[in-house]
């Protein structure tokens, strides 16, 4: 059994720290991000640099962990959530 959730990821550094978290807390290789997050994440660099007033580009991928870790959904959420995203 696994569990799915949605994620938007806004940079390196936050994809690197929840993939530093995930490892810790499942196991690596026991979880994964489905799609290509580094790669839009460098297409969101290259085309909109750091700064960009009122908007905060993201990569939305889901994100599936085992059902006894479902609780890293909140932790993510807690630790990682940009606050400029508005969710949709």
């Amino acid at each position: 059994m696994t569990h799915e959730f949605k994620f938007k990821f806004t940079n390196r550094a936050q994809f690197y720290g929840i993939v530093r978290l995930l490892n810790a807390e499942c196991g690596k290789g026991n979880w994964t991000i489905r799609g290509k997050v580094l790669k839009g994440l460098k297409r969101i660099e290259q085309t909109y640099g750091t700064l960009i007033a009122g908007y905060t580009p993201h990569v939305e991928k889901t994100v599936v962990v085992p059902e006894k870790h479902k609780h890293i959904e909140s932790m993510l959420l807690f630790i990682y959530k940009d606050d400029n995203i508005r969710n949709e």
